[in-house]
């Protein structure tokens, strides 16, 4: 499961603006903008459907399907149709059995008929699950809890820092199970060996603090597919995509704060590639909105200053002194605090009465000493 950047989160608990008469933050409606970026008519659905924390007019598989890609109803019968084939040749196989023990064969026949790829960090979409058999902590969490679903067993996911696991609930207690390790029943005496045998699936995050975990629905579940593509179309540069599928993350989850924080990390980044490419006003307004989400984010006002500070050099190179002092007169105005932008406006003047002079103009605008870019991390 992919996380947002430490500096990211340490910035989070922020309190919102004051809600509007439907319980949405002014905060909130700026982030979910973003959401509207390639939206299908499933994914609207899908939102109006779980807007009350139920699901009822999707499954959790269908849910998980839509979130990881699914975008008509053709294909996700497909797909719902090859999950409930398999789950039927399960249930085949656990008629007699008790509860305890069918959490074991589920857990068996999953590993045994489905997740035979191996463990792929990127593998959060459900069909390549089910087509290819790679999967990780994710897709591996909502299989499993289908499957339990369909024999009725009480299937519940956890989120734990990095990671994702299941929670059968039974009549004698709860089993936590690790759904990307195959031989975590045959370890079941000796914690420490199943996190060994774990961490050789998945790694650090096999070391995941349990202490931390808490249960979350399949609307939650979900959620964390969206912020997973989102951390995928990030590296890759594809910041609208990536802002969108953190934006969904939030509509199914607004309280997430690894969703939030990846919104914020691609607002950031992709405002530094619009400034480095020479967009400076769409960079400008990017940032708006990502001050309009969180104000005291630390990296957008940076990036806002430096942003002017590239978009100022730009248009002084080209002698629009004139506009460059209303830009910067504008800038000055909605960030007070940020000294430089006064004593580049002022720079700025200097620079064009030398112009007009026909003085020689000298070195940079001013010295801009760094930048913020934050990346997501695994």
């Amino acid at each position: 499961m992919r996380r947002a950047l430490t500096i990211t989160l340490a910035l989070l608990a922020v309190a919102l603006s004051a809600t509007d008469g439907r319980g949405f933050t002014s905060a909130s409606k700026t982030a979910y903008g973003f959401a509207a970026h390639g939206q299908n008519a499933l994914e609207k659905r899908l939102f109006a459907d779980a807007a009350d924390g139920r699901l009822e007019g999707f499954s959790p598989l269908g849910a998980a399907l839509v979130a990881g890609g699914v975008d008509n109803a053709d294909e996700l019968r497909r797909y719902e149709e090859k999950a409930k084939v398999l789950a039927e040749e399960l249930r085949q196989s656990t008629d007699a059995a008790e509860p305890r023990e069918q959490v074991e064969i589920v857990f068996d026949f999953m590993h045994r008929r489905v997740l035979r790829g191996g463990y792929d960090l990127a593998a959060t979409d459900l069909r390549v699950v089910l087509d290819e058999g790679r999967f990780n902590c994710v897709s591996a969490t909502v299989l499993f809890n289908f499957f339990g679903g369909e024999l009725g067993l009480q299937c519940r996911g956890l989120e734990m820092p990095s990671h994702a696991m299941s929670r059968v609930l039974l009549p004698d207690g709860a089993i936590d199970v690790e759904t990307t390790c195959p031989r975590w029943f045959h370890l079941a005496g000796d914690p420490q060996q199943q996190t060994a045998a774990a961490s050789r699936t998945i790694g650090a995050a096999a070391g995941a603090d349990r202490a931390k975990a808490h249960e979350v629905s399949p609307i939650q579940l979900a959620a964390m597919i969206y912020y997973n593509r989102g951390v995928d179309l990030l590296a890759d540069k594809r910041f609208a995509e990536a802002a969108a599928a953190n934006a969904k993350s939030l509509r199914l989850d607004p309280n997430n704060l690894t969703a939030r924080g990846n919104l914020l990390a691609t607002i950031n980044n992709w405002s530094i590639h619009l400034g480095d490419t020479e967009h400076f006003a769409e960079a400008v307004a990017l940032l708006r909105q990502g001050l309009a989400i969180d104000r005291k984010f630390e990296p957008f006002a940076q990036n806002y200053v430096h942003v002017h500070h590239q978009w100022v050099e730009h248009l002084c190179r080209e002698g629009r002194f004139e506009e460059a002092v209303k830009i910067l007169s504008r800038a000055t105005a909605e960030m007070p605090d940020r000294d430089y932008l006064r004593r580049a406006e002022a720079e700025v003047q200097r620079r064009w009465a030398r112009a007009a002079d026909s003085t020689p103009q000298d070195g940079p605008l001013l010295e801009w000493p760094c930048f913020q870019s934050t990346r997501p991390a695994n």
